[in-house]
C-alpha cells in the first residue's frame, strides 16, 4: 500500500468517515486508521440515532442543519426519517427554550411551541402532563442509522480513493517540517472487546498478540477518534479535555400502543425515547455517572429504576412495559458540551469531543475539517467556534440542551 498521503485519519468512526469522505472528494489522497474500523466499542454504533438542530449554540444549530439538509439528499441510503423531535420542558428549563426560539428560527431551525393541550393533541399517549410548562416541536429533525450513514460515508471516500486500514494502532509520532510521521502496529487477527479496551486506555497489561508495524507518512493528521481520542492527542503532545461518560440506551416491548407515527421524544425528566421497529428504544442519563471507558449495561435494573418509572409518569398505556435488552456507549463529554474542532498544531488537526452530538454534526463537521486542511480556512462551514484555543480564551460553547 502507499505510504505517503496527503492526509491520515487517525480514528473511522462517524467522524473520521465523513471527513474521509469530504477530503477525497476534494482530491487529496487519504488514509484512515483504525484498531477496529467494525466499531464494536465506537460511539457512534451504540447512538439512539436522534438528529436534530434544535440546540441553543449558533455553531451547533448550523453544523446540525447542514447535516440534516444532506441526510434529506440521502435519506433512502441511510434510513432518515424526517419526524421531527417533542421537547418537554419543566418550570426550571422552560425560561431557556423560550429565550432561544428567536436565536434558532433565526437560523432557519423552524420551531413550534406547544402547550400542555397542545402536547396531548399531538400525541395522545402522553395523557399525564403534571409538571411540564410547556414543549417545543421541530419538524426537519428526525431519526436516523447511524451504521447506515457511516458506511454511506466510507462507500462515497472509497470511491473517491480513500484507504482504510483496519487493526491498526498507532504508537509514536513525529512532526517534521514537511511531514508527519505515524509509527504503527496492525495486529494479525481482530482484537477483543477486551484487548481493545487495554489497548486504548493503557489500564492494564496487554495479552500476546501478533501483528506487524510499519510506518506511515503524511503531510497533516487529524485526530478523530471520538472517546478514544486521550491516546491519540498524548502522540502530539496536546492536552486532552474530555472524558468518556457512559449512555444506557434499554430495548423495551410494549405491546399497548406504538409510537411508529412520532420521532424522538423528550420527557422533562431527562428520558428520551423513539420507535425502533417493533419495539421502542429508550435511554437516560443519570447525573452522577463516573466518566471512564466503561461498558457494563446494567440491564434489567437499569430499566426498572430509571427507564419504566419516567415512562408511565407521563403515558398510562406505558404501565407493561417489558425489559428486552440493552447496551451500553460512550459519550465524549468536553467542558462546555460542544465539540474540539480545528487545528491542534502545526500540521495536526482534530474533530472530537461531541458530547453526544457526532452522528447528528457528522457531514458538517467533515466538512468543515476539510476545508481547514484544504483550503487553510473554513468557507462554507463555519466551525471557528469550536477550536481548542477557547478553553484558554474562557469563550466557551456551552451548551444546555442535552439529553
Amino acid at each position: 500500500m502507499p505510504q505517503r498521503y496527503d492526509v491520515i485519519l487517525v480514528g473511522g468512526g462517524i467522524i473520521g468517515s465523513s471527513a474521509a469522505m469530504a477530503l477525497a472528494t476534494r482530491g487529496l489522497k487519504v488514509a484512515v486508521v483504525d484498531v477496529d474500523l467494525s466499531g464494536r466499542l465506537s460511539s457512534s454504533e451504540k447512538n439512539a440515532g436522534g438528529v436534530r438542530a434544535t440546540w441553543w449554540q449558533p455553531v451547533n444549530i448550523t453544523l446540525c442543519r447542514a447535516s440534516i439538509a444532506y441526510y434529506c439528499s440521502v435519506r433512502d441510503e441511510v434510513a432518515f426519517r424526517q419526524k421531527g423531535y417533542l421537547w418537554l420542558y419543566d418550570d426550571r428549563t422552560w425560561a431557556g427554550a423560550c429565550e432561544h426560539l428567536e436565536l434558532q428560527r433565526s437560523l432557519g431551525q423552524p420551531i413550534e411551541v406547544l402547550t400542555s393541550s397542545a402536547i396531548h393533541a399531538r400525541v395522545p399517549e402522553i395523557d399525564k402532563l403534571e409538571g411540564v410548562a410547556g414543549a417545543t416541536f421541530s419538524a426537519q429533525d428526525g431519526l436516523i442509522n447511524p451504521n447506515l450513514l457511516k458506511e454511506h460515508y466510507r462507500s462515497r471516500s472509497r470511491q473517491a480513493g480513500a484507504s482504510y486500514i483496519d487493526r491498526v494502532y498507532v504508537h509514536a509520532a513525529a512532526v517534521d517540517s514537511d511531514e508527519v510521521r505515524l509509527e504503527c502496529w496492525q495486529a494479525s487477527e481482530t482484537l477483543t472487546d477486551e484487548g481493545l479496551v487495554r489497548l486504548m486506555t493503557e489500564d492494564a497489561p496487554g495479552e500476546p498478540q501478533a501483528g506487524a508495524l510499519f510506518e506511515l507518512r503524511g503531510a497533516t493528521v487529524a485526530v478523530t477518534t471520538g472517546a478514544w481520542s486521550d491516546n491519540a492527542l498524548k502522540l502530539f503532545g496536546l492536552r486532552n479535555f474530555s472524558e468518556p461518560v457512559r449512555r444506557q440506551l434499554c430495548l423495551i416491548d410494549n405491546r399497548a400502543t406504538n409510537f411508529a407515527a412520532y420521532g424522538m421524544i423528550v420527557d422533562s425528566s431527562g428520558l428520551y425515547f423513539h420507535n425502533e421497529g417493533a419495539h421502542i428504544l429508550a435511554g437516560y442519563s443519570p447525573a452522577d455517572t463516573p466518566p471512564g471507558h466503561h461498558f457494563h449495561y446494567d440491564g434489567e435494573p437499569f430499566f426498572v429504576n430509571e427507564i419504566w418509572p419516567r415512562m408511565f409518569a407521563r403515558i398510562s398505556c406505558c404501565e407493561r412495559l417489558r425489559h428486552i435488552t440493552g447496551w451500553a456507549g460512550l459519550y465524549e463529554v468536553s467542558p462546555d458540551r460542544s465539540a474540539i474542532i480545528g487545528r491542534a498544531a502545526p500540521r495536526i488537526f482534530e474533530a472530537h469531543s461531541f458530547s453526544g452530538r457526532g452522528v447528528m454534526q457528522s457531514y458538517g463537521a467533515g466538512q468543515a475539517l476539510a476545508e481547514l486542511i484544504a483550503e487553510g480556512k473554513y468557507q462554507r462551514f463555519d466551525a471557528s467556534a469550536l477550536s481548542r484555543e477557547r478553553f484558554d480564551r474562557g469563550q466557551l460553547v456551552t451548551e444546555e440542551l442535552h439529553i
